[in-house]
């Protein structure tokens, strides 16, 4: 495992990102202190699986049965 610091892996973030997808790990170092750990991410723990269903629900009720703007009118008393 290695370290770098913070400033170093702003300055080249992108290699530094190649480096962890082949497989290196990294600490991140702010003023000599461990603050984060780089390192690959498991693919294969990550998937798309099709839906059961289009849409859970075809349409959904009104939470009011009112129209807002009458509910407005009537509270200003217009």
């Amino acid at each position: 495992m290695e370290t770098i610091s913070v400033s170093k892996l702003k300055a080249h973030i992108s290699a530094e990102l190649k480096r962890v997808e082949r497989g290196i790990e990294l600490i991140v170092m702010e003023h000599k202190r461990p603050v984060a750990k780089l390192s690959p991410v498991n693919t294969d723990a990550f998937f798309i699986r099709e839906a059961a269903c289009r849409y859970a629900y075809k349409s959904l009720d009104p939470l009011v049965s009112t129209d807002p703007l009458q509910l407005l009118e009537e509270e200003r008393g217009e």
